[in-house]
């Protein structure tokens, strides 16, 4: 089955308006040690983070803010190539340069004005494509309405945290 077949498989069961038809539930459990290096398994991946030596890890992977800059470019990237194929708009390479600034005020609550996660994130995508300029706009906008990560990056999540 190609990746437009596919695609438009998921969007009749997306229009179908059944939601319990609609969700991917997603779960998984991180484990710290000790030091700063951390697991996150879900299914039978495995993702390691850890932080830099600056900041008392021992630099072997990438840190959480990384991951989730990761996590946001690869979401982007995904649905970048789903929403193509639905349109029938030919793409190759789909590359996503981001960058973002965090403040340790923030972090250690040294000014309750300053936010401890990112202050902003700027993503720039260059798309590989013999498409119009008009065609990759669209093509961008369906993207940036539909992209998991995006969605979750600007919009409030309700999040409970509890202890166990």
């Amino acid at each position: 089955m190609s990746l437009a077949e596919l695609m438009r498989k998921y969007q009749a069961v997306a229009r179908s308006g059944k939601a319990d038809d609609c969700r991917e539930p997603i779960a998984g459990t991180t484990v710290q040690q000790d030091g700063m290096r951390a697991e996150g398994r879900f299914g039978r991946h495995v993702v390691i983070v850890d932080e830099p030596k600056g900041f008392g890890g021992e630099d072997s992977a990438a840190n959480p803010a990384e991951v989730l800059l990761a996590a946001l470019g690869t979401s982007l990237s995904v649905t970048l190539r789903c929403h193509a194929a639905l349109l029938g708009i030919v793409v190759g390479r789909i590359t996503v340069q981001l960058a973002g600034d965090l403040d340790i005020r923030g972090f250690f609550d040294a000014d309750s004005a300053i936010r401890s996660g990112f202050q902003d994130i700027k993503l720039t995508v260059a798309i590989e494509s013999p498409a119009t300029p008009d065609q990759l706009s669209r093509l961008l906008t369906a993207a940036e309405r539909g992209c998991p990560m995006l969605d979750t990056c600007r919009d409030a999540t309700p999040i409970t945290l509890e202890l166990a």
